[in-house]
């Protein structure tokens, strides 16, 4: 009976047995925005507009992306640091931590998204204290961008947002940010 089969086998009558077959490396790369992936990605320059005031602006981010179905999510957390123009007051000096969301559409090549983020903000010591000094306060923000895949690994991209930024005992900052991105799918 044995050698039914096998020659069953031989013939092409019967399916070979198959491996399992295990996601490589190159296969993980052709799923660049599909799929579950971490990134990593930096803003190396920013416009900024506060109080009509003209500045620039670093930063970065990490945090995971998920698409399903022509539908994606990425969440992570976001450094910022900003230097808004105050003219004869100097400098104004902003770090932002805070986590953020994008939610959109993904295509194989590109991710249109809003994105809503909101945290923490520190103000520097300005040189003039008419200004007010260093200060704690909190921001939130609400902003669209998009990602497009180069290569790969790559990723190129524009985002803006507006944060309403509060310190104590001041009102609400609006601060536009429009920034060109950089990242890597890790």
């Amino acid at each position: 009976m044995r050698w039914a089969a096998l020659l069953g086998l031989s013939i092409g009558l019967l399916p070979a047995p198959v491996e399992a077959e295990t996601p490589d490396l190159a296969w993980r790369e052709r799923q660049a925005m599909s799929g579950f992936r971490g990134y990593l990605r930096v803003d190396p320059a920013a416009l900024v507009l506060a109080d009509y005031r003209p500045g620039a602006a670093i930063g970065g981010s990490f945090g995971a992306f998920r698409a399903i179905d022509g539908f994606a999510a990425a969440f992570g957390g976001r450094v910022g640091y900003a230097m808004v123009d105050r003219q004869a007051r100097g400098f104004d000096r902003t770090l932002h931590l805070s986590p953020e969301l994008r939610l959109g559409a993904v295509s194989p090549r590109a991710f249109g998204y809003v994105l809503l983020r909101g945290g923490y903000s520190h103000r520097f010591e300005i040189p003039r204290p008419a200004f007010g000094g260093p200060a704690d306060g909190y921001h939130y923000g609400l902003g669209a961008g998009i990602w497009t895949r180069v290569g790969k690994r790559f990723l190129f991209g524009f985002e803006g947002a507006v944060d309403m930024v509060q310190f104590k005992g001041r009102g609400v900052a609006e601060t536009l940010f429009l920034s060109l991105t950089f990242g890597s799918w890790l």
